[in-house]
C-alpha cells in the first residue's frame, strides 16, 4: 500500500509540474502574441500624430529650388473628421526668400484609403499665401509608419510647391 500511495503521489507530483510547465508556456505565448497584437492595433489606430517636414524642392529640371521644413499634427484620425494643422517653412538654398504657410481647416471628404502600408486622406484645406488664405485648397495626405507626404493640387495656389508633395518625418 506504502508503494502505491508513493507512486500516486509522485505522478501526482509529476502531472503538477507537467501541468505547471504547459501552463506557464500558454501564458507566455499569451501574452507574447497580445502585446504584439496591442501595438500593431495602437499603432494603426493611433488618434493623434505629429511630425516635422523635411523637403527638398527641385524645379523642373532637377535643381534644388526651395527648401521646405516645418511642424504638423494630425488629430482625430479615427473620428471620421480629422484635424490637419501645419506650418511650412520655405527658404532658397541660399537662405533667401524666407517664408512660411500656414495649412488649416482640413476637412475629409470621404474615408481614409489604405493603400499597402499606406493611408491617403483626401479633402480640402486652408494654405495662407502672400495674396491671403487659399480656402478650399485640394489636399491628399498620405501617411506611411514613419512617413508623410502632403500634395496640394498646383493651380489654385500658383504651383507654389511645384507639382510635387511636400514630405516628411512622423515622430509619434
Amino acid at each position: 500500500m506504502d508503494f502505491f500511495n508513493t507512486f500516486c503521489s509522485q505522478i501526482s507530483k509529476f502531472e503538477k509540474t507537467n501541468m505547471s510547465l504547459w501552463i506557464l508556456i500558454v501564458l507566455v505565448i499569451v501574452s507574447g502574441g497580445s502585446s504584439v497584437l496591442l501595438s500593431q492595433s495602437f499603432a494603426q489606430e493611433s488618434d493623434n500624430l505629429t511630425g516635422t517636414f523635411n523637403h527638398t524642392q527641385t524645379d523642373a529640371s532637377g535643381n534644388v529650388d526651395w527648401l521646405n521644413t516645418g511642424n504638423w499634427s494630425l488629430t482625430g484620425i479615427t473620428s471620421g473628421s480629422p484635424s490637419f494643422d501645419a506650418v511650412i517653412d520655405m527658404a532658397k538654398p541660399d537662405g533667401s526668400a524666407a517664408h512660411d504657410h500656414q495649412i488649416s481647416e482640413f476637412m475629409m471628404i470621404g474615408s481614409p484609403v489604405s493603400q499597402g502600408n499606406e493611408t491617403i486622406l483626401n479633402g480640402t484645406s486652408t494654405i495662407t499665401m502672400r495674396e491671403g488664405p487659399v480656402t478650399e485648397e485640394p489636399t491628399s495626405i498620405t501617411l506611411s509608419d514613419e512617413r508623410i507626404s502632403v500634395f496640394f493640387e498646383p493651380s489654385k495656389i500658383d504651383n507654389h510647391f511645384g507639382n510635387q508633395s511636400v514630405t516628411g518625418i512622423v515622430s509619434s
